[in-house]
């Protein structure tokens, strides 16, 4: 893959360049200089990636230009404001001023809540977010959302700041556990049900999957490149558009509404994120097919793809988690005046967000995990 390299605009007049390279992480120090941030930074990392391959470059980009990495250990119960009040500790130690910027480097909860201590330290200094997970790269990398969770629902807790860059290395993807790269894959075909006809290269996204989502699995740089870059331009073209939700940027929740809520009832420690996604997928096809939104054969087609996503957890629930996960729901951050609402398809690549009833929620998570 030779890469790809655009930029997205936003109506805000905000930008954000979108490198995918193989070999990015070792060109931090000039795509930030080309960004025009060339005063005192600071690197957050992923304590993890720093043992990784990856590490020395990374170190010796950081130890040359912005000093020792600001290493965090990460994890779902870490995703929080004190985690972010701890970033901001260290970037004041370090002397971070308001011309200071921040590089984020790892997956998508380092990135966010690296980018909400971006956005809430001195009110705002820039940053650059380097996601290093396929699920990142894809999703949490672009757009600008930062955040943390509350015990009472994830993501409540957040700013939109966006990032001058998002910097995706292909190569980076090649140390994931096969278990992460399906993970990520969950939201390629999310993105590929979303709009199936946008693709640079001229097949479809969901095309490109259902010929390739094993593979793409087995760590292809050069597809998981390929896949990166169509699901940034797919997302790149919403956001754009609609920078703070209000309009056409929540279709990218699709499976994301009963996604949330079972990661919640489970503790967030049985599902990762792209799994939960992919059950959420189910429930969300099913749920458009019952409003007579989706017909069967289209929605066959959908869910054929969908249960190729590899989950290798059970993903039976208790009944007690069922009532939780239903409960969960009334405390999304999508949810408006109590009214619980989910983006449906009314085919493919037709996104529309309805409310949904707590029966039709009930039956939406039993067909997420049945």
């Amino acid at each position: 893959m030779r890469g790809a390299d655009f930029e997205v605009r936003f109506a805000s007049g905000e930008r954000t360049r979108c490198v995918i390279r193989p070999g990015a992480l070792a060109s931090l120090e000039d795509l930030a200089a080309e960004a025009g941030l060339s005063g005192k930074g600071a690197l957050i990392a992923d304590e993890r990636l720093l043992t990784t391959r990856h590490g020395p470059a990374l170190l010796r980009y950081a130890e040359t230009r912005l000093g020792r990495p600001i290493a965090r250990p990460v994890g779902e119960d870490r995703k929080c404001l004190a985690e972010a009040e701890a970033m901001c500790e260290a970037l004041a130690d370090r002397g971070l001023g308001r011309d200071g910027f921040v590089v984020a480097v790892g997956g998508g909860i380092l990135t966010d809540l690296a980018g909400f201590a971006a956005a809430i330290y001195f009110r705002g200094v820039p940053w650059i977010s380097v996601p290093t997970t396929l699920l990142a790269q894809v999703d949490a990398g672009l757009g600008g959302k930062t955040g943390a969770n509350l015990r009472a629902g994830k993501n409540l807790l957040g700013a939109f700041h966006q990032p001058r860059a998002v910097v995706c290395d292909p190569d980076a993807l090649a140390t994931l556990p096969t278990r992460e790269l399906w993970s990520g894959l969950a939201e390629v075909v999310k993105c590929a049900l979303l709009s199936p006809q946008e693709d640079a290269g001229g097949i479809p996204l969901l095309e490109r999957c259902e010929r390739s989502l094993e593979d793409a699995a087995a760590g292809d740089p050069g597809l998981l490149g390929a896949l990166v870059t169509a699901c940034l331009r797919v997302k790149g073209r919403i956001v754009a558009d609609d920078e703070r939700e209000g309009a056409a940027r929540a279709f990218l929740n699709l499976g994301h509404t009963v996604g949330h809520a079972l990661e919640a009832a489970t503790g967030y420690r049985r599902f990762t994120h792209g799994e939960a996604v992919a059950l959420g997928l189910r429930g969300a096809l099913r749920l458009s097919h019952s409003r007579k939104l989706l017909d069967t054969p289209t929605l066959q087609r959908a869910l054929d793809l969908v249960v190729r996503l590899k989950i290798d957890v059970d993903r039976r629930i208790s009944p007690e988690e069922r009532v939780a996960a239903v409960a969960a729901l009334s405390h999304d951050k999508k949810a408006r005046a109590g009214k619980i609402r989910f983006v449906l398809l009314a085919g493919l690549g037709a996104p529309r967000v309805e409310e949904a009833t707590v029966e039709e929620c009930a039956r939406a998570v039993e067909a997420s995990v049945s």
